[in-house]
């Protein structure tokens, strides 16, 4: 379960990112975050990756609270979330198998392993066949695809998508949608920030509209 309380986060800048945000997410339910430009979906998301820190209140995972995470901690949370943003950062001079295989490697998982759980995640996002091709070589939807299956490759119990549709085409970013609700299904807990409204409802999701903060 994920769960905020009387979140805020200010930047050194001044700037609120998020006031007082409550919000509780039960195990293994998918739901989207919306709201215009500027009212805090992605530092949401990173608050609860813990690539970013509240300025006050806590972020719960099963009822823990993640700031107590010691800094040799960090990185075994971390493989428990899957991260998936909309500029995927997929490695120019790696092969596909290898862009998917890296966090993997660097947890220092045995080869068979790592060749057993990427053919498993390229499986998954339908794409086996492009394993040995770079990623110039694919589509923006098959980019996309990839970097779902690098982040969901350590089998994470929780994953974060920021606008993973935001630059594919209508039909592209469906079946990009319906890739995160067959990882729903296998019982994985999903929030995705997106402002596609029209496609967030056709899910039929339970949505969390975050507003700005008047005078950001």
């Amino acid at each position: 379960m994920i769960e905020l309380q009387d979140v805020s986060k200010k930047y050194p800048t001044g700037q609120i990112a998020l006031y007082n945000v409550n919000l509780r997410l039960q195990q293994g339910e998918m739901a989207f975050l919306t709201g215009h430009s500027g009212a805090g979906k992605s530092t949401l998301l990173k608050l609860i990756a813990l690539l970013d820190r509240p300025t006050q209140g806590k972020v719960l995972i099963d009822g823990f609270d993640i700031s107590q995470l010691k800094q040799n901690q960090v990185a075994n949370y971390r493989r428990s979330i899957g991260v998936i943003f909309q500029d995927h950062h997929l490695l120019s001079d790696r092969t596909i198998f290898d862009n998917v295989a890296l966090p993997l490697m660097i947890s220092g998982m045995r080869p068979a392993d790592i060749e057993r759980r990427v053919h498993a995640a390229l499986d998954k996002v339908n794409l086996m066949s492009k394993e040995k091709d770079y990623p110039m070589m694919l589509s923006a939807g098959e980019k996309q695809r990839i970097g779902i299956a690098r982040a969901v490759v350590n089998k994470p119990s929780i994953i974060l998508a920021d606008e993973p549709t935001g630059n594919l085409d209508p039909g592209l970013a469906s079946d990009i949608m319906q890739t995160f609700q067959q990882f729903n299904e296998l019982g994985a807990t999903i929030l995705i920030a997106s402002h596609d409204q029209p496609l967030i409802e056709r899910m039929g999701k339970r949505i969390i509209a975050l507003q700005k903060v008047k005078g950001r």
